[in-house]
């Protein structure tokens, strides 16, 4: 596997740089999510996405969030089909203003 940081660039993780070893789960369920919403967090689901970091590559999965998980250009993804992600690719969760870019190397 290689490095992987998930950086926060807008909302309440702005600036938080994370390392991914192996998967984090995104949303409010501070029981399942390793990158835990405050329960007021709007657009925010429960269990909303993961990333996973694997030989085969990083990828960004939405878990059937009601608002949606987006690519930095808009794209939608539909839900539990896994998207690798490339070095500096960026996503947000429901709105932009829950954006992270993703770093991939060193």
């Amino acid at each position: 596997m290689q490095k992987v940081r998930l950086i926060g660039c807008y909302g309440i993780f702005e600036d938080m740089v994370l390392e991914v070893e192996k998967e984090i789960t995104i949303g409010r369920n501070a029981g399942v999510c390793q990158l835990v919403y405050p329960e007021t967090a709007r657009g925010i689901s429960g269990t909303h996405c993961k990333i996973e970091n694997t030989d085969s590559g990083v990828f960004l999965t939405d878990l059937h969030s009601t608002n949606g998980t987006f690519l930095a250009d808009g794209t939608k993804l539909a839900p539990d089909r896994p998207l690798p992600l490339l070095d500096g690719q960026g996503f947000y969760l429901g709105s932009r203003e829950n954006a992270f870019d993703v770093m991939i190397g060193e």
